[in-house]
Parts: structure tokens; C-alpha cells; sequence
């Protein structure tokens, strides 16, 4: 399928404040955009065209207006208010009205003397001194400008002599401009080796998956997104032998232009890590309305139970369609019949999957049960259909089969983990040792005591389900050894906070009435 220009604009767009009315574009407009657009939106990224300067996006103001007001952009399809997640791209309201006033008003410069420098942007790495690395080969798009999107499997030079634990993961893309997402895999078997070698060119073509049933998912990248790093002591199986597999998305009309993606590990250096599986724990088995058949013509919904054995610890949760799936909802069912929100995502799409990582570690406990409620269209209606006209659909891998999936990071649970934070971005961060964070529970609230004097850039307290119900607005000019937080209801909390050094204090805690 062709990318059009909507589907491109605003791929790293995240919320920010908006800066009050009659906006410009030196006191509020381009603060939104270089900090929301402009990773993307530049010479080199993947989106069209660039958004630099005030002549750039004034040009295109129109533009960036239906993308803003339809909210097209930024590419982020889970429902937020279901419930929030970390790194989560969403723009506000207030960033939405200020644009839209912006553009009403004639798109007015301002004073462009006092407008804040264009950003600058680094190509390298994140992960600055990996444990493995790997590259595909160059490999020149066979996606040909009016034709098919192109999913190519690659598989990878080096394993490790022994298992090892991955606690970070970054995909470089070789070429930013026509890598739309990667997949990446690790397989012990023989098969994607097998795959490889009955094509002339590097890789082999697969849509679905690998081609492989012993395949394991290990990440997943789209536009704009970071290095997944998973909080201290944890980490995913890296096995003994595997071999890493890419599977890379090529948007029609890249024909020609040549990549060479990488990937980037670090290992855990803790004694005894604990280990994080990624499966899809709601898959074709436990389809409660079985058989797994979409009628041509038709829309049909499906549901999924699984009750989980264990205490566990969810970390994420990515569900997986092809081009015919409509929605997907899921819910945790508790042992007491009470209910947790894990994904809604009400208008799929194959192009924009990805995982989304809850802000705490969410406890699942044994009994409780996963329910999924998935809605496939079948329809000539689906601009997405890719059989015209619609045919049956069973389950597969081809571009014209369907599945249903949702794979869960996760591990056995321990007391405390819904109280840790995926909050986490680099490995570089100054933080400071949560034994030096203690928190006191007090009638109203929570008193927050600091190692030291401590002058606070932002704090917020966020509920087990990732929502904010505290944002400390601190006065800059003032040090505090303690906060105090008001706090009414009973549960499970999570504190981050930044200070003006940019020192990361991080806690978790519990309010019990």
C-alpha cells in the first residue's frame, strides 16, 4: 500500500503544554513543533518533507491543520483514555487549540528574532556500548511506486556461545527514509537459514512472520520510537546459538533505495536476572466462538478467554491483525470479578503495531482471566481488504489469511513490581537510589522525603493503571528536602520526579485507608 502524505505527518508527535493565546510561531508554535514534529519531519527522516522553520510549516499549514484536528498524527492507535501507557504519542488539547488558533489567525511569525534555534538531530546509536551487534546486508526495496508494500525477512551474522539476557534493544534503521517498522525475532532452528538461500537477493520474502514455528518475537520498531530498555534485573532470553531475524517493512514506491538495518543489545549484568518471556498468551486456541472463519461479505466478531496459571507481571501488550481486522478490546478479569483495562484500540491498523508498555509493572493473579472482543471487516467497504472482491479468510500468514494475537511481556510475579516503572529510556540516566526516596503515609496524602535540599523540575504520581492523580507543579526557585502529596484513596503508586540537574528520582508505594 501507498503511504500518503496524512499517514506520514506527525509520526513523533507527544504531548506538550500549550503556551496560552494569540499564539506565534516564536512564543508557542514552534516549541510544538520542534519538539513534536521535527525528528521525523526533516531531511532524512521518513516523513515527506521537512518542518524546520517557520516558512516550512507555514507552507504547509493546512496540511498539518487536518492531520492535527482529525487527529491522524501522531501514528499512536491504543485508546488513552482505556487506559494511559508509557512513551505514549498522543498530542493534547491544548497543543490542538493552539494550532488550530495559529492558523486562524493567519499563521503569525512573531518576533523571529527571540524564536527558539532549530533542534539538531544525532543519527547514532542510543545504546553507546552494546553487548552484540548485528547488521543485515544492503538490500536495495523491491516496492515499486503504485504496487505492494514489501516484508522481507533477513537473517542475521552472530550468535551467542551461551544464553544470555537482554536488557536493552535498539533497531537502527540503515535508511531512515523507507524503514516503516522492523520486527525482530531469534530462532535456534534452521529454517529462515533454509528460506534465505532459495532467493539470489538478501532475505526472502515473508508477510505474516518468519516462516518459522520456533521463531520468538524480541522486539518491535516503528517511526520515532526508542530503545526498549527493561527496568534493572530484568531481561529477555537471548539463546545459545539463535540466530537474530529482521522482518523490515518497505513502503511502495522505495524501489531501489538500498538499507542496511541494524540491531543493538546490551546484557543484564545482574547475578541472577529475571527472566521476561514475550508470548501470545490470547491466540488461535482459547477462540472461544471457534472456527476461526471470516464469510466474505461480512463482519464478524470474535472472542478470547485464558486463564492465567500463575502470579504473574505484565510488562506490555502488542496485538497482532492482518488488513481486514477492524478492533480490538481486552480486559482482565479478576478472581473477584472486578475488571482491569489492558488495550483498546477501536480503529486497527496493520501499518502502526507496536507495543505498548503500561507505566507500572501490572499484576496479573492467578485465576484471572484475559478476555479479548476482536472485529474483523470482510467487506468490499474495508479499504484495506486486499481481496477484491472479499473472500473467505481462515487463519495464516499470507497477505490475504487473517490471525488473532496478542502477545504479552512477562514474567512470575513478585511483591513489589506493580510498583516498578517502565518509565525507562536510557541506560545514561543520573538516578538516584530509591533506598535514598522513602515515603511516609500521613491522614491526607503522602510526605515524599529527598536525600537532600533538592530543587524540583517536575513530579507526578501515577496509579497502578498509569494514570496521573497528582502533577506537582514545584516552584523553581525553592529546595525541599520533603513534599507533601495529597493522596484520598487507597492502592498502589508510583512516583517520578526530576529535578533541575536532570536527577531522576523514581518510587513506588502503597495508601491503605
Amino acid at each position: 500500500m501507498k503511504l500518503s502524505i496524512n499517514t506520514l505527518f506527525f509520526l513523533c508527535m507527544v504531548a506538550v503544554e500549550s503556551f496560552g493565546a494569540n499564539p506565534t510561531w516564536s512564543s508557542s508554535i514552534a516549541n510544538i513543533i520542534y519538539s513534536n514534529c521535527s525528528s521525523c519531519h526533516r531531511y532524512g527522516g521518513i516523513a515527506p518533507f521537512s518542518l524546520m522553520n517557520y516558512d516550512e510549516v507555514a507552507a504547509k499549514k493546512n496540511s498539518v491543520l487536518e492531520a492535527v484536528t482529525t487527529r491522524s498524527m501522531p501514528p499512536y492507535p491504543a485508546d488513552t483514555k482505556f487506559r494511559s501507557y508509557s512513551h505514549q504519542r498522543t498530542l493534547s488539547d491544548s497543543d490542538i487549540n493552539a494550532f488550530v488558533e495559529w492558523v486562524n489567525n493567519g499563521a503569525p511569525a512573531g518576533d523571529l528574532a527571540s524564536a527558539p534555534n532549530p533542534p539538531t538531530f544525532s543519527s547514532g546509536p542510543k545504546i553507546k556500548n552494546p553487548s552484540f551487534t548485528a547488521q543485515m546486508p544492503s538490500y536495495a526495496s523491491q516496492a515499486k511506486a503504485g504496487g505492494e508494500d514489501e516484508y522481507r525477512c533477513f537473517v542475521l551474522e552472530g550468535s551467542p556461545t551461551k544464553d544470555e539476557f537482554i536488557s536493552a534493544i535498539e533497531v537502527l534503521p540503515g535508511n531512515p527514509e523507507i524503514v516503516h517498522h522492523v520486527l525482530v525475532f531469534q530462532d535456534t532452528s534452521s529454517i529462515p537459514l533454509q528460506l534465505d538461500a532459495q532467493t539470489i537477493e538478501p532475505g526472502y520474502p515473508s508477510f505474516g512472520g518468519v516462516g518459522s514455528e520456533t521463531a520468538e518475537l524480541l522486539g518491535v520498531y516503528a517511526p520515532g520510537g526508542e530503545p526498549y530498555f527493561f527496568p534493572k534485573g530484568f531481561g529477555l532470553r537471548f539463546r545459545k546459538g539463535a540466530k537474530i531475524i529482521l522482518q523490515v517493512h518497505y513502503p511502495a514506491g522505495t524501489e531501489g533505495q538500498i538499507d542496511f538495518t541494524s540491531v543493538r543489545f546490551t546484557y543484564s549484568e545482574a547475578v541472577s536476572p529475571r527472566e521476561v518471556f514475550i508470548d501470545p498468551l490470547l491466540n488461535h486456541q482459547n477462540i472461544v466462538n471457534k472456527p476461526f472463519r471470516i464469510p466474505a461479505g461480512l463482519e464478524k466478531t470474535f472472542t478470547q478467554k485464558m486463564t492465567i496459571p500463575i502470579d504473574a507481571t505484565a510488562f506490555a501488550v502488542m496485538p497482532h491483525m492482518h488488513l481486514i481486522g477492524k478492533s480490538t478490546k481486552i480486559i482482565l478479569r479478576l478472581p473477584n470479578n472486578d475488571t482491569i483495562p489492558i488495550i483498546n484500540i477501536p480503529h486497527w491498523d496493520f501499518h502502526w503495531q507496536m507495543a505498548y508498555s503500561f507505566k507500572t509493572l501490572q499484576k496479573v493473579p492467578k485465576g484471572s482471566i484475559l478476555e479479548s472482543t476482536v472485529i474483523y471487516d470482510n467487506t468490499s467497504e474495508n479499504p484495506h481488504n486486499p481481496s477484491s472482491p472479499p473472500k473467505e479468510v481462515r487463519v495464516g500468514e499470507g497477505t490475504t489469511d487473517e490471525m488473532m494475537l496478542t502477545y504479552f511481556y512477562y514474567c512470575q510475579y513478585q511483591p513489589g513490581d506493580e510498583l516498578i516503572t517502565t518509565e525507562v529510556q536510557d541506560d545514561t540516566e543520573e538516578e538516584i537510589p530509591l533506598t535514598d526516596v522513602t515515603f511516609t503515609q500521613i491522614p491526607d496524602g503522602v510526605i515524599v522525603r529527598f536525600p537532600g535540599p533538592t530543587i524540583m523540575h517536575s513530579l507526578r504520581i501515577y496509579d497502578v493503571l498509569g494514570g496521573i492523580v497528582h502533577d506537582h507543579q514545584p516552584n523553581h526557585r525553592h529546595q525541599h528536602s520533603s513534599l507533601t502529596i495529597p493522596i484520598s484513596s487507597s492502592g498502589a503508586y508510583f512516583m517520578h520526579a526530576i529535578d533541575v540537574d536532570g536527577k531522576h528520582y523514581r518510587g513506588g508505594f502503597s495508601i491503605m485507608r
